[in-house]
C-alpha cells in the first residue's frame, strides 16, 4: 500500500496517474521496491509484452518457453513522492482505446493472480 495526496490509499492492482516530466502514464500498482521505489506496470505492458513473447514462440518455438510473470516489464518511480502520483478510477478513464487495453492488460494480469481494480 503506498498513500497518495489525491485518491488516498493505493494497492496492488489499483491504477495510477504518474508524473513523468511533462506528461503522465497510466499505470497498475504493483507495491514498493528496494529503496522505496514505486513499482506499476504500465497499462500497454501486459499486452505489448503477451504479443511479444507469443511472436517468439512462432519464431523459435519452444525455445521461447511458457509466458510467465518475468516476462512482462515493470516501471519504478525511484523518486516517488505523494504528489506525483495520482489513484484513478473508472469515471477517469474515457478514451475508448485505452479501455480496452486495460481491459486486456486487465485479463492478462489475472493469469498471475493480479487483480486489477477496474
Amino acid at each position: 500500500m503506498y498513500t497518495v495526496l489525491h485518491g488516498g490509499d493505493i494497492h496492488k492492482g489499483d491504477l495510477i496517474a504518474v508524473s513523468n516530466s511533462n506528461d503522465f502514464t497510466i499505470g497498475i500498482y504493483f507495491g514498493r521496491g528496494s529503496g522505496g521505489t514505486v513499482q506499476y506496470y504500465r497499462y500497454t505492458t501486459p499486452t505489448y509484452c503477451k504479443k511479444r513473447h507469443e511472436e517468439r514462440v512462432k519464431t523459435i518455438g519452444n525455445a521461447a518457453g511458457e509466458f510467465t510473470i518475468k516476462h512482462l516489464w515493470k516501471e519504478f518511480l525511484n523518486t516517488p513522492r505523494d504528489t506525483r502520483i495520482m489513484k484513478l478510477n473508472r469515471d477517469n478513464i474515457t478514451d475508448q482505446k485505452t479501455i480496452e487495453t486495460i481491459i486486456e492488460a486487465k485479463e492478462i494480469l489475472q493469469e498471475f493472480n493480479i487483480t486489477v481494480n477496474y
